[in-house]
């Protein structure tokens, strides 16, 4: 397994590769610690990667009709790249004799969001956790973002939304486990 220290010294090896590169300078002082800040940032973005789930804290209310939670705003790293996408995610669930505490489901967009993560995964894993979560018969769940593995690089259009839907049930949940 690599150690922290290691990490910092192969990004380190980046930037000397980089700065090598058409005789390109790199101003050493500048960049002593960017190898430390980069990894550090790592940690901090993938964080969600060994997460438990969130707690179950919920409130009864019969006849109750759709909860909706809009605009949750995420960041997250592409795993194919490792450079960020981020945007927003929306949730809607039909309780069924009670509701969920919504940072619980703030909660489960950031556990996800904070992996090295492909947004259909994303999309459908959040659908999944909040049917398991509230019991619903249905969740739907919509994630709206940009990828900046499109906008900086390959095809390099910036502004371009991706979106991703996906229902899901905690009956079916139970009859795929």
């Amino acid at each position: 397994m690599t150690t922290r220290d290691e990490a910092v010294a192969a990004v380190g090896e980046v930037l000397a590769y980089l700065g090598g590169r058409n005789g390109a300078r790199f101003d050493q002082e500048v960049y002593d610690h960017t190898p430390d800040r980069w990894i550090a940032f790592l940690e901090s973005a993938t964080d969600g990667m060994g997460e438990p789930e969130a707690p179950k804290v919920r409130f009864q209310l019969a006849d109750s009709g759709p909860v909706r939670l809009s605009e949750v705003t995420f960041y997250s790293l592409c795993e194919h790249h490792l450079l960020p996408f981020f945007g927003n995610v929306t949730i809607e669930y039909s309780p069924t004799d009670s509701v969920v505490g919504i940072s619980a489901l703030v909660h489960i967009v950031e556990r996800h969001a904070h992996r090295l993560q492909l947004q259909e995964r994303m999309t459908r894993d959040i659908a999944q956790d909040v049917a398991e979560m509230t019991g619903s018969d249905e969740v739907k769940v919509g994630v709206v973002a940009e990828h900046l593995c499109m906008s900086m690089r390959g095809v390099t259009k910036p502004g371009i939304q991706v979106s991703t839907q996906f229902v899901a049930s905690a009956k079916a949940l139970g009859e795929a486990r």
